[in-house]
């Protein structure tokens, strides 16, 4: 009785098109440099292989800091799922889409301050916590 076939997409597939690709060339002197200049802090970090941000001050939040972990070379196997986590912590953090922060890295100077002071309400927790 089916008359229509639907395209069926693999699951290691299934985001790929949601996914900015950019995420994966991002270098990692641009993404520090927008992190600084939009009121992260760098701390110590905790573990090897990383440099660590705490995030800005948000207007109203009344919360302990989090922090994103950025990989401290781009020469790891890992490099391209460590940008796609810190991206999507940085877009949760601010408040903004991922696409959004991408602009901002791979365009420096033309970037909007839109989301440091925005305070976040919804779905904040901290990956590991129970």
């Amino acid at each position: 009785m089916t008359r229509y076939g639907r395209r069926l997409i693999s699951p290691p597939n299934q985001y790929r098109r949601w996914i900015d690709p950019r995420v994966h060339s991002l270098r990692l002197a641009d993404v520090t440099a927008y992190l600084l200049g939009r009121g992260w802090t760098q701390v110590p970090p905790d573990r090897p292989g990383f440099l660590v941000f705490q995030e800005p001050n948000f207007e109203g939040s009344h919360e302990e800091p989090y922090y994103q972990f950025v990989p401290e070379s781009e020469d790891g196997s890992d490099y391209p799922l460590r940008m796609f986590e810190l991206i999507t912590g940085v877009a949760e953090a601010e408040n903004r889409q991922a696409s959004e922060v991408i602009d901002d890295i791979v365009r420096p100077g033309e970037g909007r301050r839109n989301g440091v002071g925005q305070a976040r309400t919804e779905g904040v927790g901290v990956a590991g916590a129970q």
